[in-house]
C-alpha cells in the first residue's frame, strides 16, 4: 500500500510539473509558483519596516556606516573584543555597492530581492544545462525555493547579506565565462567568510562539468578561472590585514571559535539535515556514483570542503545560516549525477522526491515561533496579524 501510495504521489507532482515545462514561458512560470508557495509557507517579516518589532536584528547602520569610510573598522577598540561591527571588516561588497550606486539600504535590499527572484531562475538553467529536460528543472528550482539558500533574499530583512552570497555563488555555476566567474567569485568572497570556505566546490563543479565521462577535468579555463579569483581575493584580503590594518576577531568573543562547540553540537542532529532536507539526496546519490567507479580524489575533496564548511558553522552561533552555505555542494552533486549519465527516471525521481521532502520540513516554525532573528519568517497570516500587532504598538 505505501509503495502504491507514493508513485501516485510522485506520479501527481510530475504531471503537475509537466503542465508547467509544457508552457510556452515554463520557467517564468515555475519561478513564479516557486516563489509563490515558498513566501506563503514562509513569509518576512515585514512588521521589521515598521520599527517596532525588537525581535528582529538591523544590521543595516553597521553597513551604511562601512560605505562611508570602507575603513571604519580599522583601530585598537576592534582587536580585543568580538563587536560585530569588527566582524565585517573584509564583507566590503555590500557597502561598496551602497558606496558605488549612491543607494541606501532600501535600495540594497530592493536589490536583494532581486537577486533571490534571479537565483531561482539560475538554479533552473543549472539543472537544464546539466539534464536537458524541464520537469527536472522546474523541481531543482522548487526544491531550493524551499530551503533557507533559497528563501534568505526574501527572508532576511537586516542586511545580513547571505542572498548576496548565494547568489553570486550560483552565478559562477550558472555561466561558463570566465569574464562572469571571475567578479562573481570575488563578489561572494567578501560578502562573507563562509563563502571562501565553500568555494572550492565551484573548482570541482567545473571539473565534473567539463569531465570527458573518464575523469574529471581539473585544468580547463573554468577551474583554473575559480582558483584563480580563490587566490585573489585572499591576497586582497592580506593587503588590506597588512596594509590597512583590516582584522577580524576570530575567537575574542563568546560567540566564535571551539568555545560555541558544546552548545551547537548537540543540534548537530536536527540542524545538518534540516539544511538542505530533502536536497541532501543529490550529494547522497553523488557519493554513491562516485563510490562506485572509484573517483576516490573527487569523492575526498567534495567531502573536505563539506566537512570545512560544516565545522566552521558549528562554531558560530548563527549555524543555521551557516551551514546553508553547503547550497553549492547540491551543484556538485548534480554535475555528478549528470555526469554518471542517470536515466531520465532516476533524475525526475530524484529532484522530485527532494522538493517534496524540503517541502515537508519547512525553515521555519509555522505557528509564529522566533528561534532566529535573522532569517526566518512564518506563514503568511501569521505575519499579517504580526505586522498588524506591531503598527498598532504605542
Amino acid at each position: 500500500m505505501l509503495k502504491e501510495i507514493y508513485d501516485a504521489v510522485m506520479s501527481t507532482l510530475e504531471r503537475a510539473f509537466g503542465l508547467l515545462a509544457g508552457r510556452r514561458l515554463w520557467l517564468v512560470w515555475g519561478v513564479t509558483v516557486a516563489l509563490g508557495l515558498s513566501l506563503f509557507i514562509s513569509f518576512p517579516r515585514i512588521s521589521f519596516f515598521l520599527g517596532t518589532d525588537s525581535q528582529i536584528v538591523n544590521f543595516w547602520p553597521v553597513l551604511e556606516r562601512q560605505a562611508a569610510n570602507p575603513l571604519a573598522t580599522v583601530g585598537d577598540q576592534y582587536k580585543d573584543h568580538a563587536l560585530h561591527d569588527a566582524k565585517l571588516a573584509f564583507r566590503l561588497t555590500l557597502p561598496l555597492t551602497l558606496k558605488v550606486l549612491h543607494i541606501d539600504w532600501r535600495g540594497l535590499l530592493a536589490i536583494q530581492f532581486g537577486l533571490g527572484v534571479l537565483m531561482l531562475f539560475l538554479v533552473g538553467k543549472i539543472a537544464m544545462d546539466l539534464f536537458r529536460d524541464r520537469i527536472v528543472a522546474l523541481a531543482s528550482v522548487f526544491g531550493v525555493s524551499s530551503i533557507y539558500a533559497g528563501k534568505a533574499a526574501f527572508l532576511q530583512l537586516g542586511g545580513m547579506g547571505d542572498a548576496f552570497a548565494f547568489a553570486f555563488l550560483t552565478v559562477a555555476v550558472a555561466f561558463r565565462h570566465p569574464a562572469v566567474i571571475f567578479p562573481a567569485v570575488i563578489a561572494a568572497c567578501f560578502t562573507d567568510e563562509r563563502a571562501v570556505i565553500v568555494s572550492p566546490l565551484l573548482v570541482i563543479y567545473w571539473a565534473m562539468r567539463d569531465s570527458d565521462g573518464s575523469r574529471p577535468d581539473w585544468f580547463n579555463l573554468q577551474t583554473i578561472t575559480v582558483a584563480t579569483a580563490i587566490l585573489v581575493a585572499g591576497a586582497i584580503r592580506l593587503v588590506l590585514m597588512f596594509g590597512f590594518g583590516l582584522h577580524i576577531p576570530i575567537g575574542a568573543g563568546n560567540d566564535v571559535g571551539f568555545g560555541v562547540l558544546p552548545i551547537n553540537l548537540p543540534n548537530l542532529q536536527y540542524e545538518l539535515p534540516h539544511v538542505l532536507a530533502g536536497l541532501w539526496l543529490w550529494p547522497l546519490v553523488a557519493c554513491i556514483l562516485l563510490v562506485r567507479n572509484r573517483w576516490w580524489f573527487s569523492l575526498l575533496a567534495i567531502l573536505g570542503v563539506t566537512g570545512a564548511i560544516v565545522a566552521a558553522s558549528f562554531m558560530v552561533l548563527d549555524v543555521d545560516r551557516s551551514l546553508a552555505y553547503t547550497l553549492p555542494l547540491v551543484y556538485v552533486s548534480m554535475a555528478v549525477a549528470a555526469w554518471a549519465r542517470l536515466g531520465l527516471k532516476d533524475l525526475r525521481g530524484i529532484a522530485i522526491l527532494a522538493f517534496l521532502v524540503s517541502f515537508a520540513s519547512p525553515v521555519n516554525s509555522l505557528f509564529g515561533g522566533v528561534s532566529n532573528r535573522y532569517s526566518e519568517g512564518n506563514l503568511m497570516p501569521i505575519e499579517i496579524v504580526r505586522f498588524y500587532k506591531y503598527s498598532n504598538a504605542r
